[in-house]
């Protein structure tokens, strides 16, 4: 079953021009796009930094009017010919009638010389006949794929155009779904893509799924709200949900995801002993309340908020780092509220300086899109965002509120200003368009300003980063990936869900113990990490549309964590690298494992001490380093390693499993 869901509001309205009307025309509607689309304005052609041959565009036709007195007054208008249109550089070049580097773009016959030739032969007019303001792009489906359709707002109505011919289109996945240049579609496998279209500055999606076909879902109706959105995205693609991870598999997840560590023996029979309804809900809780679950948070927050680890980065030493890693500890042990973070690094206090050990201004408005609202503006820093809504002016205007304050004439400070490199002038501040339909900012200190419109305004972009981060953190996918580049372009994997996290997330007022409960007693969060049956690891799609989990690597502090937890002892040693080759070298020749097996009273050589069968031994040494028991091959492969050789095997064994795959593994 082929599903067709297309994001734009469907309304009634008339057509752009009566029969009688004259055709109204606009530079930037009707000749910019058409650059855009034969990608003469790419950084590859005229839109190059210097241009090509002489001859420069602003990438991708983001400047309309320095575009047209490229084309029309540069060089004494050589490449427009008025009296002779048809001799035009602009034709004669892309039809190749005389050399042109760039090939041939079109043909004399075409659609698109047939609409430049039409512009020169009018007399190469800016715009023609009150073309209107454009408010927006659509898309409407049609036999076989999609139009584009313009919303204009004239004076005393709306208007709409088919500006296919002139839309730039792309598809989020082309093993799914391939889109052709006309906005004809070719469905190529099951899955979910989406269709993005591109004219004049404003984009447009609309999704296609495409079944499975796995059959109805036998599961028991959810009662968890993330389980309800969760599993409508499944049945909208027609798959069925893996089985949940066994209760070993869980104990291990939730103690490494909170705690940094495999959970004690003692803990596993803990868990073990509890309902499995309440497993996760009660050992979260516990493990939230412990001092390792602030300083693995801790952690979080830093590579959130890009601050460098205390060991082994550039800086990381630095007072005021060691500062700011201290804050973000205290702020998960009392449970500091997420937005109240947020004010704080926006504000004057010592947390500010999140944002201002970033000196340029600019790099200061593009460290609080991608931290605190998920956002990739540094595009616009050089040119209006090809595919997001952020242009260049709006860029230098955030900028703007981030300028360092200035003495003022009384012997005070005053707000600072950022000034424009070309000309000199003040750039005045302006807050980024998060919502358009918003009310008015109010009128606070402006401090305040920028907190209410990072956290308010009308908007949920902030709850949208935060929900997002810590969904990825914990069940290792992000449902928008990256996590700092929301945009249209780059749509959610179950949107509905991420909605339903944040709906809970502002409900709680922005509390990450909450958010972290959510997530954890979930149904999403305990799959199980194996393939259906029938299926391998290469083609499986189930974890790509989250029917199951996916196994990922420990990471570095993760691995250290989990070594010194299972053998009881502190080591030394650098954390292993984040490469899995040389990952593995390290482990195996570092003597990181060798050396705390070596330590007396470490916990391995305990169960030598103190445990006589070999059969328990083994049964204690899977417990303490694997969070299981052992299966019923690997004791019969290692019980006679042990009976033989006693404490010596014991030790080469616990090597073998800590260096091994599974260990290194959350699963």
């Amino acid at each position: 079953m082929l599903q067709v869901r297309v994001i734009a509001a469907a309304i009634a309205v008339p057509l752009f021009t009566q029969a009688d009307e004259p055709k109204p025309f606009h530079f930037a509607h009707d000749i910019s796009p058409l650059l855009v689309k034969q990608a003469c304005a790419s950084a590859e052609c005229h839109g190059a930094a210097t241009g090509q041959a002489g001859f420069k565009l602003s990438l991708f036709a983001m400047n309309p009017a320095a575009d047209y007195a490229a084309l029309t007054q540069d060089l004494d208008g050589r490449r427009i010919d008025l009296a002779k249109p048809e001799s035009s550089l602009l034709l004669r070049k892309p039809t190749r009638q005389i050399k042109h580097k760039g090939g041939r773009i079109f043909k004399k016959d075409s659609a698109d010389y047939e609409s430049l030739l039409g512009w020169i032969q009018r007399g190469a007019a800016f715009t023609e006949n009150e073309p209107g303001r454009l408010a927006k792009l659509r898309l409407e489906p049609r036999d076989g794929g999609f139009s584009a359709v313009a919303e204009y707002r004239l004076a005393t109505r709306t208007a709409t155009r088919d500006v296919t011919r002139l839309t730039v289109f792309s598809s989020t996945d082309e093993t799914v779904a391939l889109v052709h240049d006309d906005g004809s579609v070719t469905k190529r496998a099951p899955g979910e893509a989406w269709i993005i279209a591109r004219y004049a500055g404003h984009n447009a999606r609309a999704v296609i799924r495409r079944s499975f076909n796995e059959g109805p879902p036998d599961e028991s109706p959810p009662t968890h709200p993330l389980d309800s959105a969760w599993l409508a995205g499944l049945k909208s693609l027609g798959l069925r949900s893996s089985a949940e991870a066994d209760a070993f598999v869980l104990a291990r997840r939730v103690h490494i995801d909170l705690a940094g560590r495999p959970p004690t023996p003692d803990e596993l029979d803990d868990f073990l002993a509890l309902p499995p309804a309440r497993r996760l809900a009660k050992t979260a809780d516990r493990l939230m309340r412990t001092e390792e679950f602030a300083e693995v948070f801790a952690d979080h927050y830093r590579r959130w908020l890009e601050l460098p680890e205390a060991r082994g980065e550039k800086n990381a030493e630095k007072p005021s780092n060691t500062k700011l890693r201290h804050y973000l500890l205290e702020s998960v042990r009392q449970n500091k509220p997420l937005p109240q973070l947020a004010r704080d690094i926006l504000g004057s206090s010592a947390a500010g300086e999140f944002v201002t050990r970033h000196n340029d201004p600019r790099d200061r408005a593009e460290y609080v899109g991608r931290t605190l609202l998920g956002l990739s503006i540094a595009c616009a820093r050089c040119h209006d965002h090809p595919m997001d809504r952020w242009q260049q002016h709006e860029h230098l205007a955030f900028s703007a509120y981030f300028a360092d304050a200035r003495p003022n004439p009384e012997g005070g400070m005053m707000a600072g200003k950022l000034f424009l490199p070309s000309t000199g002038k003040a750039v005045q501040p302006a807050l980024l368009q998060l919502n358009p339909a918003a009310p008015p900012t109010p009128q606070r200190r402006p401090g305040n300003e920028l907190a209410w419109s990072i956290l308010g305004g009308g908007h949920d972009q902030f709850g949208r980063n935060v929900a997002n981060r810590f969904f990825g953190i914990l069940v290792g996918k992000h449902l928008v990936d990256a996590p700092d580049d929301h945009r249209l372009s780059n749509p959610a994997i179950h949107g509905a869900l991420l909605d339903a996290l944040v709906q809970k997330f502002e409900r709680t007022d922005g509390d990450l113990r909450k958010l972290i409960r959510t997530i954890v007693t979930s149904r999403v969060y305990a799959l199980a990490s194996e393939p259906g049956e029938g299926r391998t690891l290469e083609t499986d799609p189930a974890a790509r549309y989250l029917a199951r989990r996916e196994a990922r690597p420990l990471t570095p502090a993760q691995f250290m964590r989990a070594v010194e937890s299972v053998l009881g002892v502190a080591l030394q040693h650098e954390p292993p690298p984040e490469s899995p080759l040389a990952r593995q070298l390290y482990v195996l020749n570092s003597g990181l494992i060798q050396g705390g097996l070596a330590k007396p009273g470490n916990s391995v050589a305990a169960i030598g001490d103190f445990v006589i069968e070999p059969a328990q031994q083994l049964r204690e040494l899977y417990r303490l380093v694997l969070s299981r028991d052992p299966r019923p091959g690997e004791a019969d492969a290692f019980l006679p390693t042990l009976q033989k050789q006693g404490a010596t095997g014991l030790g080469d064994l616990a090597f073998a499993l800590i260096a091994g795959r599974e260990f290194g593994s959350l699963r």
